[in-house]
């Protein structure tokens, strides 16, 4: 469930989010609660988890969110169980509203902390303290949630070994379930982009980036953290389970502005602008399983696509890796078949090993998964 409201950008962000059109928010939820309609309504498919991600979804409203729930109980069959994660910055967060989240029927946040350190959260443009991080966390546990996400960002422009050491310790001692550790990528089109090019922040160093990397997995593991992701650490029993869904290349489906789904085959894209969207849904009468009137885009995927996705996708568990087994099942050829010579390349270059029949990344493979998942593609 993409939610693409914002009340500020953030400089590193190049996702699909708006920061001027709060006014939508009520027709936006309205919208979306019709697509849920439409592609649920022929056959109420379980579903597992949901996600609402940003954006910021915590900027809307106890009615809104109840519209958005009450049609995914409604046109999809949800167990008691279900992962129900909600992306929230912390500033935007209250006992009362986290109490709301809480009877709504949602069970896991994820929010985006970046940093520690004064100065990276101004140079991120990101508007809360850590303190409120703190505060938020207390909340959060006070209203009841037992599983809690901090994303942080690494590799930023002069961010030293120590820096990163002191956002990661204090990341910890707030007792998170999960944590999201990445490194940061300047993307064309940002803030940050655009003060590279005009030399206010450095290109930052790869080397530190690596050692900070190195730095996260050895002081995660000293506090009961397990990496089981590339840049993802949970305590035993609190991996994202929506997530899990991506790297197991699953089906999963995109809702809302700008959402990506994979499902019946095909990838799929939805308009990106709000307006666009909202007036595409609400112009509707029918919709086709798994996507909407939405959609903007939906490409089959060959039998080289989908097994480049299953090799990529499932390499990014650094323990479960790919299993050649269920690989040659699905596609009926093995993966030294699909892709001669490439395993044992990168065997070879120390990038990639064999363990009880399961293809994983190296420590060393970890740092240049990218390189790896190219000879793939």
């Amino acid at each position: 469930m993409h939610i693409p409201f914002c009340s500020q950008r953030c400089s590193y962000c190049d996702f699909n989010t708006y920061i001027s059109l709060d006014g939508l928010r009520e027709a936006y939820s309205a919208a979306l609660a019709k697509e849920i309609a439409f592609i649920g309504q022929e056959t109420r498919r379980p579903a597992h988890t949901i996600f609402f991600g940003g954006g910021t979804p915590s900027l809307l409203s106890n009615k809104d969110l109840s519209l958005i729930l009450d049609s995914l109980r409604e046109f999809f069959v949800l167990s008691d169980t279900a992962e129900i994660t909600l992306e929230a910055n912390p500033e935007t967060l209250d006992l009362n509203y986290l109490k709301m989240l809480r009877n709504l029927g949602f069970n896991r946040l994820s929010m985006g902390a970046q940093s520690a350190n004064p100065g990276e959260l101004r140079l991120l443009g990101r508007e809360h303290t850590f303190d409120t991080v703190i505060q938020a966390v207390e909340m959060s546990r006070a209203a009841g949630f037992e599983n809690i996400n901090l994303d942080l960002i690494y590799g930023l422009p002069d961010q030293s070994l120590a820096k990163w050491e002191n956002s990661l310790r204090a990341a910890i001692e707030t007792r998170p379930d999960h944590l999201s550790l990445y490194c940061l990528t300047i993307e064309p089109g940002t803030t940050l982009f655009r003060q590279l090019n005009g030399g206010q922040i450095m290109t930052p160093d790869p080397d530190i980036a690596a050692d900070q990397y190195e730095l996260a997995t050895e002081l995660s593991a000293g506090f009961g953290f397990k990496q089981y992701e590339i840049s993802n650490w949970a305590l035993p029993g609190r991996q994202c389970e929506h997530n899990l869904s991506y790297w197991r290349n699953n089906e999963y489906l995109g809702l809302g502005a700008g959402a990506h789904g994979h499902a019946a085959g095909f990838r799929y894209d939805v308009v990106k602008q709000p307006r666009v969207y909202i007036r595409r849904i609400s112009e509707a009468l029918l919709g086709q399983y798994p996507w909407s009137p939405a959609v903007a885009n939906k490409h089959q995927l060959s039998l080289k696509e989908a097994m480049s996705d299953t090799v990529i996708t499932q390499l990014r568990l650094t323990e479960e890796g790919l299993d050649l087994a269920a690989f040659s099942d699905h596609f009926n050829q093995s993966l030294t078949g699909a892709f001669p010579g490439t395993v044992e390349k990168l065997e070879a270059m120390g990038l990639l090993i064999q363990k009880e029949k399961r293809l994983l990344l190296t420590k060393y493979g970890r740092f240049l998964s990218n390189q790896v998942f190219r000879q793939f593609v």
